[in-house]
C-alpha cells in the first residue's frame, strides 16, 4: 500500500509540471536547422569506435560532426564577441581542450563523446601574440622589449610553469608579417628576409634563409614546421626537418596540407579550384616531390559551387589495394564546408554562410501552367470570340488530361510534390513561398519555406565586401523586389545592391528570385549609392524601377532605359548618415521618360557628436491598417494618427550624470518636422525598435534596475479626424498627435523583436521576441497596450496594468527547438488572412506559421464532411418539398 501511495503523489506531481505539444502538430508547419559556421579550426577523429569531426568557428562555437553525414552530434555555444572567441583547439583521447578570450583567456576541456565541461580555467593575458601545445602545456607567447617570452600553464589545472623563458628576437618586427607552426616561429623582416625560430625551452636556436617575401602564412595542422611563402604571387612551401630549411614550389592559388604518414615521410595534400564547378587535387611526398597517383585527380561538376577551398584538416591510410586514401575537411571562401575523400569525391557538403544572413525576401511562387493559360485567356482582350472558344476548350482539354494522369497514378499529385523543384507553383492559401536569402559571404540561396530545402544558391564574384550599415555596425546588402509573379508574361525580377571590389562604387545585380538565373550578372555603376527606393508607379515592363540616390545626393532611375506607364506623384526621399549625424529630405520629380530627373533638398536635421544614431523604424510597406478609430467604453472612438510618412529615430549619447542617454525622436519624413520625443535615463544595449500602425516598441537594457524594459507607445488623433480624406505632411501645421506612452519589464534578454503582419490588417497583432534563452516568444498586443488601465478594467476591454511581461510555456512557438544567437526575425503575409509566415535566422534558422487571432478562416482538420453534406441535403430536399407543398396550399386557396 504504501509503494502504491509513493507511485500515486508522483504520478500526480508529475502531471502539474510537464508541458507537452500534440505529436501530429510537431514539425508539421515548421523545420529548424542547426549551424556551427564557418570553420576556424578542426581535427579529425577516426577511431573507430567514434568516426567525427571536432570543429571551433567563427561564431563561438565548438562542435563534433559526424564523418559519415556531416550530422551536429553535440554543440556548444560560447560567449559572444571577443570573450569567446576561439583561439586554439587541442583534441586529446578522451577530450576536446579549447583556449577562447582575449585580455582573459578561458581553457575548458569538453568531452568527445556528449560535449560535457570536465574543467574550466582562466588567467589574466596582456598582448597575447600566439597559443600553442606541447607535452602537455600550454604556451603563451607575447612581446616585451625586443624579446619574445613564453609562459607555459599545465593544460588541465592552469597551474603555472616553472618560468617564464624569453628568446632574443631583434628579427621580430610585427605580428601580421609572422606565423607560428608546430611550436616555431617564422618572420619576415624589415627587408624581408625570412628568419625561423623554435619556441621550445629544449631548442632555441634560430634559422635563416635568404629568401624575400612580402607575405607569410603558416600550414595548417601540420606535425612539422611549414610555412608558406608569397612574393609578388609566387607561392613557397618552407619547412624544417632535422634543424634545415627546406624549400619546395607551390601550386598558385591552393591550399596545402601536410600529414605525417610514416614516421620520417610526410604527405602533401593541395587543393585548388580553378573555376567554381571543378574541383583539382594532388598529393605527393613532401620529401621527394614524388606525386601519388590515389590523391591527384580533377573533377568537373555543375552542381559544384566552390571559391578558394581550404583543406582544415586531413586523414590519410592505406587501403586494401596498397593504395594512400585521404578524406580532408574542406572550407570554402564562401563559408561551405564539405567532407573530400580523395581523389575528389564530395562525401557530404555544408553550407555554413547560412549563419551569416544578412537580408530575406520571401517571393510568391508563379501559377500553375493551366492557370496561367486561363489567366492570359480572359486577360487577352484584343482577341475574338471565336479564337477564345477554341483557347477555353483547349485549356479544358489540359485540365481533363491533367486530372486523368493524376487519378489513373500517371503522374504524382500536386500535394505529394509540394516543395519540390518540379512543382513550385503558387497554392490556394499562399502558404508555398521561396523565402530569398543573402548571406554576407556573397552567396544568395533560395530556400522553399515549406521544408527548408535549398532550390537554388548563386556565388557572387567580383565583389568586394558588403557596405557597413552604421546604424547597427552589421554587414549591409539592400535587396528589392521589382516585379512579383503575378505578372504572367514577365519573370519576377529581383535587385540586389552590393559593393564594388575595386572601389567604393555600387555594384548591381538583378536575378529571377524563382530559379536564381540573371541575364546581365553583376552591373557596376559609376557612383555608390546611399538610398534606394522603389516607385508607386509600374514602367510599361511591369518593372518598379527604383530611385537610386548617390553620395553626391544625385537621383538616377534604375531601370533606366524602359518609360514608365504613368508619371509618377513627386516623391520625397530622406538620406540618414549615422557617420556624421545628419539627416536630409529630398523631393524628387521624375518624369514619365525617367530621364533627366531632378532632386532638391527640402529640410535638413543634424545630430550633433557623440550623439550617435542607434535604429531607425519605419512601417513595413506592406502593412495594412484596417480600423480607423478605437471604440472606447462610452461609446465614442478615438481616431488612431496615422502618418505615412513618419519615421521612428534612437539616437544615443552620453551623459556625465546618467551613464547614457536613449532618445526616441518621431520625424515627418516629407516636411522634416519632428512630431515627438522621449527621452531614456541610464539606457543601454540591447536596444530594438519595433514600429507599426499607430504604435511603437522600444526595448533597452535599464543600467540603474538592471534589467529589459520595454517602452510602449501609441498614437492618436483624438475623438476627431484630422485627416478625414488624405493625410498630408505639407497641407500646413501638422497637429501633434495624443501619445499614450507606459513601460514594461521584460524577465530576460532580447535578440530580435518583429511583429506578425497579415494581408488585410483585420487579425489582432503579436509581437515575436526572440530571448538570448532559446525562446521565441509570441506576445499578443494587449500585453504592451500602454491604455492598460491602473485600476479596473475598462467596458473596452483592456487588461489591468502589471509592470511584468507573462512567458508562458505555451506562446514559446518554438516549443523546444531553441533557437540561440538569433540575428533577426522576418515576417510577412500568406493569403490567409489569418496566418502570418515568420521565418527567424541568426546561427540557426527556424519557419514556422502563427495565426494572432486563431485559423478563424479555415476549417478544422477535424471537420465532418459527411454531416454537413447530409445536413445540406436533407435541407435542400426539404426546401424543395416544402415549395411543392407550399405552392399545392396556393393552389387550393385560389380555387376556394
Amino acid at each position: 500500500m504504501v509503494s502504491k501511495l509513493i507511485f500515486t503523489v508522483l504520478l500526480s506531481s508529475f502531471l502539474f509540471t510537464v508541458n507537452g505539444l500534440y505529436e501530429d502538430q510537431a514539425g508539421k508547419f515548421d523545420w529548424k536547422q542547426n549551424y556551427v559556421g564557418e570553420v576556424k579550426f578542426s581535427s579529425i577523429d577516426v577511431d573507430v569506435t567514434t568516426k567525427r569531426l571536432y570543429v571551433a568557428t567563427e561564431k563561438n562555437v565548438v562542435a563534433s560532426l559526424a564523418i559519415d553525414t556531416g550530422d551536429i552530434i553535440w554543440r556548444q555555444i560560447l560567449e559572444k564577441g571577443p570573450e569567446g572567441s576561439v583561439e586554439l583547439i587541442h583534441p586529446t583521447k578522451s577530450k576536446i581542450i579549447t583556449v577562447s578570450g582575449v585580455d582573459v583567456i578561458k581553457v575548458r576541456g569538453w568531452d568527445v563523446k556528449d560535449g560535457y565541461l570536465h574543467f574550466e580555467w582562466s588567467t589574466e593575458t596582456s598582448n597575447v601574440l600566439y597559443l600553442f601545445v606541447f607535452n602537455g602545456l600550454l604556451h603563451n607567447v607575447y612581446s616585451s622589449n625586443n624579446l619574445i617570452a613564453v609562459d607555459t600553464y599545465h593544460l588541465e589545472t592552469g597551474v603555472k610553469g616553472k618560468a617564464t623563458y624569453t628568446f632574443p628576437a631583434h628579427w621580430f618586427s610585427d605580428s601580421v608579417r609572422c606565423a607560428l607552426s608546430s611550436g616555431s616561429l617564422a618572420c619576415l623582416d624589415v627587408t624581408g628576409k625570412l628568419n625561423i625560430g623554435s619556441l621550445i625551452k629544449s631548442n632555441t636556436d634560430r634559422l635563416g634563409l635568404d629568401m624575400i617575401g612580402d607575405k607569410i602564412e603558416a600550414v595548417p595542422g601540420s606535425p612539422i614546421p611549414a610555412f608558406i611563402v608569397t612574393n609578388k604571387n609566387v607561392e613557397k612551401l618552407v619547412y624544417v626537418k632535422e634543424n634545415k630549411i627546406l624549400v619546395r614550389s607551390l601550386t598558385s592559388r591552393s591550399s596545402s596540407f601536410i600529414y605525417t604518414y610514416m614516421a620520417d615521410r610526410h604527405i602533401l595534400l593541395q587543393i585548388s579550384s580553378p573555376m567554381q564547378d571543378t574541383i583539382v587535387t594532388e598529393g605527393s611526398i613532401l620529401e621527394d616531390s614524388t606525386v601519388i597517383e590515389s590523391l591527384s585527380s580533377k573533377e568537373s561538376k555543375s552542381s559544384l559551387k566552390i571559391s578558394n577551398p581550404r583543406i582544415s584538416s586531413a586523414f590519410c591510410g592505406r587501403s586494401k589495394a596498397n593504395t594512400v586514401n585521404c578524406v580532408a575537411l574542406v572550407s570554402t571562401q564562401d563559408q561551405s564546408l564539405m567532407l573530400l575523400k580523395m581523389p575528389g569525391s564530395i562525401k557530404w557538403h555544408r553550407e555554413e554562410s547560412l549563419t551569416n544572413i544578412i537580408n530575406v525576401e520571401f517571393v510568391d511562387l508563379p501559377v500553375s501552367d493551366i492557370e496561367a493559360a486561363i489567366e492570359k485567356e480572359f486577360g487577352n482582350k484584343e482577341s475574338g470570340a471565336f479564337s477564345m472558344f477554341v483557347r477555353r476548350l483547349f485549356s479544358q482539354l489540359q485540365q481533363l488530361r491533367t486530372l486523368f494522369a493524376t487519378v489513373l497514378g500517371i503522374i504524382e499529385s500536386p500535394s505529394e510534390t509540394t516543395g519540390t523543384k518540379s512543382n513550385l507553383v503558387r497554392d490556394q492559401f499562399g502558404l508555398h513561398k521561396i523565402i530569398v536569402t543573402v548571406t554576407s559571404a556573397g552567396k544568395i540561396f533560395g530556400i522553399d519555406n515549406l521544408n527548408g530545402e535549398i532550390l537554388w544558391s548563386v556565388l557572387l564574384c567580383g565583389v568586394g565586401t558588403f557596405y557597413e550599415n552604421k546604424v547597427n555596425g552589421l554587414p549591409s546588402a539592400p535587396m528589392h523586389l521589382q516585379r512579383n509573379s503575378k505578372h504572367l508574361s514577365y519573370s519576377p525580377m529581383c535587385t540586389l545592391l552590393l559593393k564594388s571590389e575595386d572601389s567604393e562604387n555600387t555594384v548591381l545585380f538583378t536575378f529571377n528570385p524563382i530559379n536564381g538565373e540573371s541575364k546581365n550578372g553583376v552591373t557596376q555603376v559609376p557612383y555608390r549609392v546611399v538610398q534606394a527606393v522603389p516607385l508607386p508607379v509600374l514602367n510599361i515592363e511591369m518593372v518598379r524601377s527604383l530611385i537610386l540616390f548617390d553620395s553626391s545626393n544625385s537621383p538616377h532611375l534604375y531601370p533606366a532605359d524602359t518609360p514608365l506607364s504613368s508619371k509618377p506623384p513627386p516623391l520625397f526621399i530622406y538620406i540618414a548618415n549615422p557617420t556624421n549625424g545628419l539627416l536630409q529630405g529630398f523631393t524628387v520629380d521624375v518624369p514619365i521618360s525617367g530621364k533627366e530627373l531632378s532632386a532638391k533638398e527640402v529640410w535638413k536635421t543634424q545630430f550633433n557628436k557623440p550623439t550617435q544614431l542607434i535604429a531607425i523604424g519605419s512601417r513595413d510597406a506592406m502593412e495594412h491598417v484596417h480600423s480607423q478609430g478605437r471604440v472606447l467604453s462610452d461609446r465614442s472612438v478615438l481616431y488612431k494618427y496615422i502618418n505615412p510618412n513618419m519615421v521612428a529615430i534612437l539616437t544615443l549619447a552620453p551623459d556625465t550624470t546618467h551613464k547614457s542617454v536613449l532618445t526616441l525622436h518621431l520625424l515627418d519624413a516629407v516636411s522634416g518636422i519632428i512630431i515627438y520625443s522621449v527621452v531614456h535615463k541610464r539606457a543601454s544595449h540591447p536596444i530594438h525598435l519595433v514600429h507599426s500602425e499607430n504604435w511603437l516598441l522600444c526595448s533597452y537594457y535599464n543600467d540603474k534596475t538592471r534589467r529589459t524594459e520595454i517602452a510602449s507607445y501609441e498614437l492618436y488623433d483624438g475623438n476627431q479626424l484630422s485627416n478625414s480624406s488624405d493625410f498630408s505632411s505639407v497641407g500646413g501645421s501638422l497637429i501633434p498627435p495624443i501619445v499614450e506612452k507606459q513601460a514594461y519589464i521584460l524577465p530576460g534578454f532580447l535578440q530580435a523583436m518583429k511583429p506578425t503582419i497579415t494581408e488585410k490588417g483585420i487579425t489582432s497583432k503579436h509581437i515575436l521576441m526572440a530571448t538570448t534563452t532559446g525562446h521565441l516568444l509570441e506576445v499578443p498586443w494587449a500585453f504592451l497596450d500602454p491604455r492598460r488601465p491602473l485600476g479596473e478594467p475598462k467596458e473596452e476591454g483592456a487588461i489591468p496594468y502589471i509592470p511584468e511581461l507573462p512567458m508562458p510555456s505555451e506562446s514559446m512557438i518554438n516549443y523546444n527547438k531553441s533557437l540561440m544567437r538569433v540575428d533577426g526575425i522576418y515576417t510577412t503575409p500568406s493569403s490567409l488572412e489569418s496566418t502570418c509566415l515568420v521565418f527567424v535566422y541568426g546561427l540557426d534558422l527556424f519557419y514556422t506559421r502563427v495565426a494572432p487571432s486563431k485559423t478563424f478562416d479555415v476549417l478544422k482538420e477535424d471537420f465532418d464532411y459527411l454531416v454537413i453534406i447530409i445536413v445540406t441535403t436533407i435541407l435542400l430536399i426539404s426546401a424543395y418539398v416544402t415549395k411543392n407543398l407550399a405552392s399545392q396550399k396556393a393552389l387550393k386557396q385560389a380555387w376556394k
